[in-house]
């Protein structure tokens, strides 16, 4: 194991576990009470946009795997990193981030709805096979900023690995 004192004894809150959002497993994972990450893929803030980029949301809704991400953040006490790739012209409008910032905060920002998260914002890499185009430097200050001014802890993540097709997104299988 790679945690494991007789191997090379990496701490377990190192290790990040990604998902698109299975709500039952969210809350099992919790059950079971970990000190390792969890991030979860949205990339939109309405289900119908969400299901066409990930057709798993048609089983699990977003308000659904926010509310299992609700419950992990209540039996952890760890927050939950969000990965949002930004598409441009599908979701890095403003009104995906208000939406966005309205789902993570509440429609106040009040303490009581808010969730324990960070928002990574991935501009998208450029990924064989689809037609989708990374948003501009100028539209992912403008995703951060709207964020930002709800009180989501933001970043805008560096683009790395695209040079050999292992960038976010980019692990997809050749045929």
């Amino acid at each position: 194991r790679l945690n494991d004192p007789q191997g090379y004894n990496f701490g377990a809150r190192r290790f990040t576990i990604s998902t698109v959002g299975l709500a039952p497993m969210i809350r099992r994972f919790a059950s079971e009470k970990r000190q390792v990450n969890l991030a979860i893929s949205l990339h939109a803030a309405d289900d119908e946009l969400r299901a066409s980029m990930l057709p798993v949301n048609k089983k699990y809704p977003l308000d659904e795997v926010l509310a299992a991400c609700r419950d992990y953040i209540a039996a952890t006490g760890r927050r939950v990193t969000f990965e949002w790739a930004l598409i441009r012209d599908v979701n890095d409008m403003p009104e995906q981030a208000r939406m966005l910032a309205t789902k993570l905060h509440g429609r106040f920002g009040d303490a009581q709805h808010r969730l324990l998260c960070h928002v990574n914002i991935i501009p998208l890499n450029p990924t064989q096979g689809y037609p989708g185009q990374p948003t501009t430097r100028q539209r992912a200050e403008k995703f951060k900023e709207i964020l930002e001014q709800a009180g989501v802890a933001c970043t805008i993540r560096l683009r790395r690995g695209i040079e050999i097709r292992a960038g976010c997104g980019q692990l997809v299988g050749l045929v």
